[in-house]
């Protein structure tokens, strides 16, 4: 087994000469070994090792006897070993995390903590062969891409720490006669007996029949494993690279992508490329993003419709506008009550639903040629009677819009003009009593049109602009 180890570490690099180590040591078979095997290793490297211990208070007395044994094979084996009691079963009842990811979280939070104090980089874990066949199957089992197939890794970074794996092409036999023949007398979970859980079960059952095939099994899994790891990362820094190239807009809550560049690259890709914005707006795992949301946001993605929208674990939002798609960690829709406002003529008039104000004044012709396309219109001031007033849009509005004889339905020149949906309510509409005068940034309408000798004009501005 010391063999084995040596060459993983030597093949992987998982650590140099003169390395702090924190080992997180559960009183198990597998984590005395790994200590132990560490310890033979201390002086060839230079190591200065830690001990790491959780009591995840799920056994009672069991659990403390276990701790009691950790502290026992630490003083022996003269490793500093800091051990920590974690009311897990509460923190369960008080979150609501199944009993394997409260445990998972308690115990890496403790082991950085661990590292921090003694200027430790690296967590050691005692994952070995049989167990990546394990996770392999139960993977396999759940469902589960390349990214899942390729097993656990050997060395991980999370948070500024790298989790090392130096027992990972090591079986449970060669841990068992290893423990035995340097009788280490480790603790055995009792839980790890029951079929309650699908790991116990593939481990119990499934594996035996599968071995009577191929006696080699775990060496099988580790190879697949090894293969996958290495395509996975090609395909990763493939991805990256197509991704940057498509970006339109990046920001902390939202990513932007250009549909047609997206579509143009493989499908293995575009997958890839999904995962991966998803990944950067959760800033986390996304193992609760599936194979059904990620062919959701594709077929959003390549739909001949020009909008869609769908809503994704982690309160994200992927929406299509036209030839943009919208990737977005927090929804960009806003609800905009009902208003109406008469505006001052002259004067200015605030829009606090949407934080806009309307400035009325009249000029000469020319002054218009100052202002931004879009953001004003002109009237004539001896045409306009009575009131003018801003709203928002309602179902069933219609528009002459100017150079056409006929109305519009409003709906349909915002859909025209390709403006999106989440935007449309946002544009306020100038109306008379009885008129649509002018959709800023969009359309002007054919009343009140200034005539060409007209020496003053009235001006009507939106600021600041909607887009």
């Amino acid at each position: 087994m010391l063999g084995q180890m040596k060459k993983t570490i030597q093949a992987h690099r998982l650590f140099g000469m003169g390395e702090t180590i924190i080992v997180a040591v559960s009183g198990g078979p597998d984590s005395a070994a790994l200590l132990h095997a560490l310890t033979e290793m201390r002086r060839e490297y230079e190591l200065t090792l830690v001990a790491a211990h959780v009591n995840h208070q799920f056994r009672g007395r069991e659990s403390e006897e276990d701790s009691r044994y950790v502290e026992r094979l630490c003083d022996k084996l003269e490793v500093p070993c800091f051990v920590e009691s974690i009311d897990v079963p509460r923190l369960i009842r008080e979150t609501g995390l199944n009993p394997q990811d409260a445990a998972r979280q308690v115990r890496y939070r403790f082991f950085r903590q661990v590292a921090e104090r003694m200027g430790g980089t690296k967590v050691a874990t005692a994952h070995h062969a049989d167990d990546q066949l394990e996770t392999i199957l139960m993977r396999l089992v759940r469902g589960t891409g390349v990214e899942g197939l390729a097993g656990i890794p050997v060395c991980r970074r999370e948070e500024g720490i790298d989790i090392i794996r130096p027992m990972l092409d090591v079986t449970r036999e060669q841990v068992e006669r290893y423990c035995e023949k340097h009788k280490l007398e480790p603790r055995h979970d009792q839980s790890n007996f029951s079929d309650t859980y699908l790991r116990n079960r593939i481990r119990h059952h499934w594996i035996p029949l599968m071995r009577e095939e191929n006696p080699h099994l775990a060496g099988a899994a580790a190879h697949l494993a090894e293969v996958l790891r290495e395509e996975n990362d090609y395909l990763r820094q493939e991805a990256e690279e197509s991704l940057t190239a498509i970006i339109e807009r990046w920001n902390a809550n939202t990513i932007v992508v250009r549909q047609n560049d997206f579509l143009a690259h493989h499908l293995a890709l575009q997958r890839r490329m999904i995962k991966l914005i998803l990944s950067y707006l959760l800033k986390s795992d996304i193992k609760e993003t599936g194979y059904t949301h990620i062919e959701n946001i594709r077929q959003i993605i390549e739909s001949a419709h020009p909008a869609a929208c769908t809503h994704l674990p982690g309160n994200l939002q992927v929406r299509r506008e036209y030839e943009r798609v919208i990737f977005s960690s927090i929804s960009d829709t806003i609800l905009i009550p009902p208003y109406i406002y008469s505006l001052n003529i002259p004067g200015q008039t605030y829009i606090p639903e949407i934080d806009r104000t309307i400035y009325c004044y009249y000029g000469s012709k020319d002054e218009g040629k100052q202002l931004e396309d879009g953001t004003f219109a002109m009237f004539d001031p001896a045409i306009v009677k009575g009131k003018l007033y801003v709203r928002q849009r309602h179902a069933g509005d219609r528009m002459v819009p100017l150079g056409m004889s006929g109305s519009k339905k409003v709906k349909d020149i915002l859909i025209d003009m390709k403006i999106p949906r989440h935007k449309r309510d946002q544009i306020p509409i100038l109306t008379d009593d009885e008129h649509i005068l002018w959709i800023p940034g969009v359309k002007r309408s054919s009343w009140y049109m200034p005539l060409a000798e007209a020496d003053t004009v009235l001006y009507v501005v939106l600021q600041p602009s909607l887009f």
